[in-house]
């Protein structure tokens, strides 16, 4: 299952904000593209992120990377 780091502790740097409005992509370790989801009308929220990870569960088993655009935001090796 892909673990997301988007969740912002005190002195951490938001990554989510800036990229809440882009696709989805989860690859597998090897790089290739396995899922595009479109990002919802409000954006990326933590709370929908890990939704789609229970989602993709199958699809992730064997190791992925998740990226909301360009930007790496979890992996099943985290």
């Amino acid at each position: 299952m892909i673990k997301f780091v988007t969740d912002v502790r005190p002195g951490e740097k938001d990554i989510l904000t800036p990229v809440k409005h882009e696709k989805l992509k989860v690859t597998d370790l090897d790089g290739r593209l396995v899922v595009v989801v479109e990002s919802p009308v409000e954006g990326w929220s933590d709370e929908l992120l890990w939704r789609w990870s229970e989602m993709l569960k199958q699809v992730t088993e064997n190791g992925a990377d998740a990226y909301l655009g360009d930007v790496w935001v979890g992996s099943t090796e985290v």
